[in-house]
């Protein structure tokens, strides 16, 4: 998954498939008025060549903003896609750091809390499992990454580490009567992994 702008300018020029846009008629409204489209959506775009993997374009900024992006909007596209994704029975999707552009848009603790924000509000949803994987360009961003993903995950937390099937450190977070368990993944170059708990569990 890239990062785009409202205005379409920053991503590849590819084919652009109009029946997987998050919003069909603005998507295909902006391709012949060239109008912006709007924030927090998506578009899908296929490769040249049949069989190529599909490219999702989260809409993530506007160049007229200062900042050109906000927490929300990254939120709902890349809730979008992982919901689109799974339709289309893929297992998982690699994502750049959305909303981070050469200084333009979130902080790394923005774009931390609004993959977080995804996370929690895509875990009820999901019926089948899934992959999220998060793509740095710079390797000393994955521990700092790795250390704000899990900062914020226990301040949400209703209990503290405590030990699951074994060694593995694990938090638990409730949502009305739902309980979720998030198990660290050991290593550096890693995250974290989320299960519901069955009641009675």
């Amino acid at each position: 998954m890239a990062q785009e702008d409202r205005n379409l300018i920053m991503g590849p020029q590819t084919i652009l498939d109009l029946d997987a846009a998050d919003d069909l008629d603005a998507a295909y409204l902006a391709v012949r008025d060239h109008r912006p489209l709007p924030l927090g959506g998506f578009l899908v775009r296929r490769g040249r060549e049949p069989g190529q993997p599909l490219t999702y374009q989260a809409v993530v900024h506007d160049f007229e903003l200062d900042p050109s992006c906000r927490p929300g909007d990254v939120r709902r596209s890349l809730c979008g896609v992982v919901r689109d994704a799974q339709k289309r029975g893929l297992g998982f999707v690699a994502t750049e750091a959305l909303g981070r552009w050469h200084g333009r848009g979130l902080s790394l603790e923005e774009m931390i809390e609004a993959f977080h924000d995804t996370i929690l509000e895509l875990s009820p949803q999901l019926e089948a499992p899934f992959r999220l994987m998060l793509m740095l360009d710079d390797l000393d961003e994955v521990e700092q990454v790795s250390h704000l993903l899990r900062s914020r995950l226990l301040r949400r937390a209703s209990r503290s580490f405590r030990t699951v099937d074994g060694d593995a450190a694990v938090v638990e977070v409730r949502d009305g009567v739902a309980k979720y368990h998030f198990r660290f993944v050991p290593g550096t170059l890693s995250g974290y992994m989320v299960t519901r708990v069955r009641s009675g569990s």
